[in-house]
């Protein structure tokens, strides 16, 4: 009976850890990548990062799932629902944390704080504007010293303000509240099978119409996972965005290093009629910093919850006049004749000649 105990408590911690998508990660795209994101959110150190590869130690790992909402990548993925429904008019979002004292429920989440941008906004362009939390005490919890999925609502609303759309609104409420919210919902709660956008409507004993589902928190490695500023409604030019880049031109030397390992293409190289930029898509950045780290010349910040600066960064096409190969610079730069080859080697050391 002990040996079917553990072997069950074992099964149960397997479920709660973490799945990671290599081929997303940072580090699997470029060696020189910086990103620290599931070290730093880890409470017990089960992630660590050296000059070798990132690791993580399974036994450590307690399944908070804070990990997943940091990694820009969504490279690291737990599998948890939440409980979705309409009250009358109302679309609504359910989660509780286990320390609130409601166990063994569908909605409740090791941390509510594993929500992430991502899900916020899926779930907000499926009209889903209001969001009902319990939790325990955060600030007596050492999974409580992160960003929250308040302040994240907060970030996203700061966005939608500017865009004049309708904001999310979030109660935190009491255990015995939050259960009988999710009691009119809950008669008939639907298996886990089905989609995300499924719903099985039910009359409630309070009358008011309503429907429920449960919402798939993150995505499996076959799922799109677009940028959070794609998932944003209504963007502009003007608009706040989760992630910008911005080229410093004074340090660009336009090698086009941030254009080729990007992603998500979230800077571009156009070209035509002798003319050039570099254009900035701050809707499809996801903050992975790929184009920081990759740029030798410091010329690349990443810019979070903030207006775009510049959209197009001119450049200025010749031949260098040492190889005669086409290149490009900052429009800012006016006297330069080299290309950034050129410029940083002397070809002529590597000539020699043979005496007899």
């Amino acid at each position: 009976m002990a040996r079917l105990k553990q072997l069950i408590n074992r099964i149960r911690h397997e479920e709660r850890l973490p799945t990671v998508i290599s081929d997303r990660c940072v580090h699997t795209l470029i060696e020189v990548a910086s990103c620290k994101s599931c070290v730093d959110a880890c409470p017990r150190q089960a992630w660590f990062l050296d000059d070798e590869a990132l690791q993580f130690d399974t036994t450590l790992c307690d399944g908070c799932g804070l990990c997943v909402p940091v990694c820009p990548q969504r490279a690291i993925t737990i599998q948890y629902d939440i409980l979705i429904g309409d009250l009358g008019q109302e679309k609504v979002a359910l989660c509780a944390c286990e320390q609130s004292g409601i166990s063994d429920n569908k909605s409740t989440l090791p941390c509510i704080h594993l929500i992430g941008l991502s899900d916020i906004l899926k779930l907000y362009r499926q009209g889903y504007y209001t969001w009902v939390t319990t939790t325990g005490s955060c600030a007596e919890c050492q999974r409580g010293h992160c960003t929250t999925l308040f302040e994240r609502i907060e970030q996203i609303n700061r966005a939608l303000i500017e865009e004049q759309n309708p904001v999310i609104v979030y109660h935190q409420i009491e255990d015995e509240q939050w259960q009988r919210i999710q009691s009119r919902l809950d008669d008939k709660t639907p298996s886990p099978s089905l989609s995300r956008r499924a719903f099985l409507t039910e009359m409630l004993d309070s009358g008011i119409d309503s429907t429920s589902a449960l919402f798939k928190l993150n995505e499996q490695e076959a799922d799109a996972h677009p940028p959070p500023g794609e998932l944003l409604p209504n963007q502009g030019e003007t608009s706040i965005w989760p992630y910008v880049p911005k080229i410093n031109s004074n340090n660009c030397d336009g090698c086009d290093a941030c254009v080729n390992t990007c992603p998500h293409n979230a800077i571009e190289l156009t070209a035509g009629d002798d003319k050039a930029s570099y254009r900035i898509k701050p809707q499809a950045c996801t903050g992975c910093a790929i184009c920081q780290d990759i740029c030798d010349r410091q010329a690349i910040t990443i810019m979070e919850w903030s207006q775009m600066a510049q959209q197009i960064l001119k450049l200025q096409t010749f031949t260098c006049s040492r190889c005669g190969n086409p290149a490009h610079t900052p429009a800012a730069i006016t006297t330069q004749s080299l290309c950034r080859i050129c410029s940083q080697v002397n070809h002529h050391r590597n000539l020699f000649q043979v005496m007899d």
